[in-house]
């Protein structure tokens, strides 16, 4: 498994993820069955306060139309890569894993610099620091594995220090303060942010 890594793949060229797993997580494309994970986070007040672009759902159909028309869109264009991020020992019929306890992606892919950014969310029940942080490694494994990426960003609101944290556990330096970057979903005010990056080198 893996690439070369003086060379990034494209996005498109990844039909199928490898059997990425960090103990009782594992993360998979997006399936229709995340519908009701994709509903619940577009309407969570902390995912709607921290993330920008956030599109708010007003039904499960349109979530299903999302996981299924959207993202495969975009990753056929090579222009975001989105995850939906499971648990091994929950498995549903005829599908591994279960559904989604959240969300993650890889956007802003720049493949001159073999660079792209990292963002993801989880359900509330599920947001532990130790859930978050393999979320977190695995599509940072997938990013330098697969796609062969040089560096991979992280932008969080300065106030969030909670998603700070888990970065800098799995490798994550910070890089740099950038005053209000982005634009909440829920309140249109805009954050603060704090910029972080890793390399393949740093990823633990």
């Amino acid at each position: 498994m893996g690439r070369n890594r003086g060379a990034t793949c494209s996005l498109s060229s990844v039909e199928a993820l490898s059997d990425l797993r960090d103990g009782e997580l594992l993360i998979r494309r997006p399936e229709e069955r995340d519908a009701e994970t994709l509903l619940a986070g577009s309407r969570d007040p902390l995912v709607r306060e921290f993330m920008q672009g956030v599109l708010l759902h007003p039904d499960q159909a349109s979530a299903v139309r999302w996981i299924t028309e959207v993202a495969p869109r975009l990753w056929a264009a090579d222009r975001a890569a989105y995850f939906a991020v499971g648990r091994t020992d929950d498995p549903a019929p005829g599908a591994e894993g279960g559904p989604a306890i959240g969300l993650a992606e890889l956007v802003d892919l720049r493949p001159a610099e073999g660079a792209a950014e990292i963002s993801i969310w989880l359900l509330p029940e599920h947001r532990r620091m130790r859930t978050a942080a393999s979320a977190m490694r695995l599509v940072c494994r997938f990013g330098f594995e697969e796609l062969g990426l040089r560096r991979i960003d992280a932008y969080a609101a300065a106030e969030n220090m909670g998603v700070q944290v888990v970065g800098a556990s799995i490798g994550f330096r910070r890089a740099g303060f950038r005053p209000a970057l982005f634009r909440s979903s829920r309140t249109l005010e805009l954050h603060d942010a704090v910029y972080a990056t890793l390399v393949p080198e740093d990823l633990c």
